[in-house]
């Protein structure tokens, strides 16, 4: 009994472990090399830039197929992803001389317009207090 009141003593006092789970599953990674980038942003304001997203992951890629990225201890909100495939491992996104990535990369909601990047408005997602699971289809252009 002592215990089952310690838990609830903790859960409401400790609300940082009551936050919402985030997991992001990427698929259709061909090459088992490399690793893979995955960002979370929380602002349209930031959305794409290289040093303001909130959380990230780097994943060593072992196997082709799929990889997960799993998120703990976000806030409910508005959030958005983005990732790439590094294949050759100089750890940033390669394009050919337009400015196109020449390695594997995808958003939230498989946002993928041609000729620019996605919008905040096209990537982002509401994660509530159960959490939110996605799947990212990585694609080269």
């Amino acid at each position: 009994m002592l215990v089952f009141i310690l838990s609830l003593f903790h859960v409401f006092f400790y609300p940082e472990f009551n936050k919402p789970g985030l997991t992001v599953s990427l698929s259709n990674i061909k090459q088992a090399k490399g690793k893979v980038y995955v960002a979370v942003y929380d602002k349209q304001s930031v959305f794409l830039s290289m040093d303001k997203m909130i959380d990230r992951k780097i994943i060593t890629v072992t196997n082709s197929g799929n990889v997960v990225a799993s998120f703990e201890n976000l806030p409910p909100g508005q959030y958005a992803i983005s990732c790439f495939h590094d294949q050759n491992g100089n750890g940033k996104l390669d394009t050919n001389f337009l400015g196109v990535p020449t390695e594997p990369y995808g958003f939230s909601n498989n946002a993928r317009p041609k000729f620019r990047a996605p919008s905040w408005d096209e990537t982002k997602f509401y994660l509530n207090t159960s959490g939110y699971s996605l799947n990212i289809n990585l694609e080269k252009w």
